[in-house]
């Protein structure tokens, strides 16, 4: 065999990607990252309107997941399954009052926790990287404390559930370990902390509360 021959049959076999093992077992990841969550509040004002306040609130976040992933035989395609919880610092105040009209009080709000369940669809887009999309429903723990109200002071405690999605994307360090990143938004459904059947100083009130949730994490997850 030829001198340029040999050195052809050795370059093919170094640039030829060797063929990974599909992406397929029980997963377990730590998330960090933040969250930012549009605090909206609609209400009756001192004028029986309907006025909106909305405050953007930025946290850090820490999560863990867990799940099941399974490339289809022959085939890029992943699917799966996770459950997940995250715990943040998230905390705000603000005043439930347009410009130029009467204070309805004041708010504080908590969102501790998040949990929920989802669905994974993904393709691997090369043998270690791999794109995926997820779906699926969570909860946020919740906590409103109202101050300064017509009537005295409230405190409102409740977990709220709505429809959370987003996508992401997993590169394979080794077959057992991964590293990515994720988008998630979470849209609860609104709550109603406040609702008199009776009116207060002539003028009924009403507090309608419906958070959005977006959160972005960095991921390092285990393969088993």
């Amino acid at each position: 065999m030829s001198f340029i021959k040999k050195l052809l049959i050795t370059t093919i076999v170094i640039v030829t990607p060797l063929s990974a093992a599909p992406v397929r077992g029980l997963f377990a990841s730590l998330n960090l990252g933040c969250r930012y969550t549009n605090q909206n509040h609609d209400y009756t004002n001192n004028t029986g309107g309907v006025d909106n306040e909305t405050k953007g609130e930025l946290a850090t976040s820490f999560g863990l997941s867990f799940g099941l992933l399974n490339q289809v035989e022959k085939t890029k395609a992943v699917i799966g399954g996770e459950v997940s919880v995250s715990m943040n610092q998230s905390k705000i105040s603000y005043n439930l009052q347009v410009s130029g009209g009467q204070p309805e009080g004041k708010v504080s709000i908590a969102n501790p926790y998040t949990f929920g369940g989802f669905g994974i669809l993904g393709t691997m887009l090369t043998p270690k990287l791999m794109l995926y999309a997820k779906a699926g429903y969570a909860w946020v723990t919740t906590t409103l404390k109202y101050t300064g109200l017509t009537e005295g002071n409230e405190s409102y405690k409740k977990t709220m559930g709505g429809i959370s999605g987003g996508g992401g994307i997993n590169y394979l360090i080794t077959d057992k370990v991964m590293v990515g990143g994720e988008y998630l938004i979470h849209v609860p459904a609104e709550s109603t902390p406040r609702d008199n059947a009776v009116a207060i100083n002539g003028q009924k009130r009403k507090f309608v509360y419906h958070p959005t949730i977006h959160s972005i994490n960095l991921k390092v997850s285990i393969l088993f």
